[in-house]
């Protein structure tokens, strides 16, 4: 023991590691105790997400690489939701350019993941069309059929495409006498139901419209509901003009392509713009005259919504600068020469539209 001492005595070194040393053995056997006895679980501290991913961290880099800080968004495990929000905590940690590798790459595949879902959904997003009206100075009508609306509807802006013949094939043309006049010299191979005097208030009646591939009557409620078209147009409203007024007109087409819309969800829908007449028949002391076309043609337009229903006006393709049909295209002022309906043909074929088939073909026929 006086060696000892001795020896402590003259390496006050050697004393601090024996003092150390105690120190050290009874904090241990303390803690041994504590861990026994106490309430401290160890199996809890080495199961926390937290000491398992510094851990992680700790057996890929050794200790000299732990320098620098920056935060770590480090996703742990589902057991922990409650007590870290779905598994996400932001770490402190001093981690080393190797050890941030696996957490980078994880980010950035997420990063892309999440790029590229935009993008698809970007080029699924649906396109909508904008109906313009053009406004004018309007002129005073004493009628109670019509009013000058002071303002015209241009076709609806859209990217259309250029299509040919084969795109009709799927299609259905509803109207008047100048819808019969497309279908007999248009060249158009689609179903077309018109007759003269054909009506918005009529066409669903119980008297039917004329199929023109038939010639027989046929009950549009029953071929709308049993028949599956890609398109439909519609041009109606000339024999309309001394029927109600324009507000009565556009609550009654709207309702008819509401139903149209039931039967025919699939289809895109067109509403043609009725042709101006010429300056012979352009009577302002009647209600046939171009005022009242342009007022019902407007009526119209504000139904399409540039994604299902478009409108379509070819009055440019047939009128001058005043809106008059010209009168070398006409043959009674209301009505075009055969040879026009060329015309017409391009306009549509320049205003087709695409879509990628939803289920099964949109070619007409039995469901």
């Amino acid at each position: 023991m006086k060696r000892i001492k001795k020896l402590i005595h003259n390496c006050p070194y050697l004393a601090a590691l024996l003092i150390l040393w105690l120190f050290m053995t009874v904090v241990g056997l303390l803690l041994i105790i504590y861990r026994d006895y106490g309430k401290m679980k160890w199996g809890d501290l080495v199961s926390n997400p937290l000491f398992a991913v510094v851990w992680e961290v700790e057996k890929q880099n050794n200790a000299s690489n732990f320098m620098g800080a920056e935060n770590v968004m480090a996703r742990l495990p589902e057991q922990t939701a409650g007590a870290a929000d779905k598994g996400l905590v932001l770490l402190s940690a001093a981690i080393g350019e190797q050890a941030g590798v696996p957490v980078e790459k994880e980010l950035a595949r997420e990063e892309e993941a999440h790029e590229a879902e935009e993008e698809k959904a970007e080029e699924e997003a649906v396109v909508v069309g904008e109906t313009v009206f053009v406004e004018y100075p309007p002129v005073k009508t004493d009628s109670i059929y019509y009013e000058d609306v002071g303002k015209t509807a241009l076709t609806t802006e859209y990217p259309y495409t250029l299509v040919d013949e084969d795109y009709f094939k799927d299609a259905a043309f509803l109207g008047d006498s100048r819808t019969i006049g497309i279908s007999d010299y248009a060249g158009l191979d689609a179903d077309f139901y018109c007759e003269n005097g054909m009506t918005i208030y009529k066409l669903l009646g119980e008297k039917g419209v004329t199929w023109q591939k038939t010639g027989e009557k046929v009950n549009m409620c029953e071929v709308l509901q049993q028949k599956r078209y890609g398109k439909i147009y519609i041009m109606l409203g000339m024999n309309e003009l001394g029927y109600g007024n324009t507000e009565y007109f556009r609550e009654h087409y709207q309702a008819l392509l509401e139903q149209i819309r039931e039967w025919q969800p699939q289809a895109i829908i067109f509403l043609m713009a009725n042709l101006h007449v010429s300056e012979e028949k352009n009577n302002l002391e009647t209600e046939f005259n171009n005022i009242n076309i342009n007022a019902k043609n407007a009526a119209a337009a504000s139904l399409a919504d540039g994604v299902n229903v478009f409108y379509l006006d070819s009055n440019p393709y047939f009128t001058d600068e005043n809106g008059l049909l010209k009168s070398e295209l006409t043959f009674d002022g209301v009505h075009l020469y055969a040879n026009n309906y060329a015309e017409w043909k391009n306009f549509l074929m320049e205003h087709g539209i695409v879509r990628e088939p939803e289920g099964e073909s949109g070619e007409s026929g039995e469901e």
